[in-house]
């Protein structure tokens, strides 16, 4: 009659500990187009579209990405 509940526990990856980055005002306005209207985080965002490219890396089907300095050149 005493039934034992077990939870298992689910294993979450591990983080490391925060990047400082700089966005512009436009890559900001585009990030935060993407948090679908504050429910994601801007982390999370920004969590999904790497974990998007890293897929499309190993799938062997990544876009060329174009390097610029940071004046904005090539």
């Amino acid at each position: 009659m005493d039934k034992l509940i077990r939870h298992t526990e689910v294993p979450m990856p591990s983080m490391m500990t925060p990047l400082s980055v700089q966005f512009t005002l436009e890559q900001r306005d585009w990030l935060d187009a993407r948090t679908r209207g504050g429910v994601l985080s801007r982390s999370s965002v920004i969590r999904l579209i790497v974990a998007e490219a890293m897929e499309r890396d190993a799938a062997g089907q990544q876009a060329p990405v174009s390097v610029r300095d940071n004046d904005g050149q090539r």
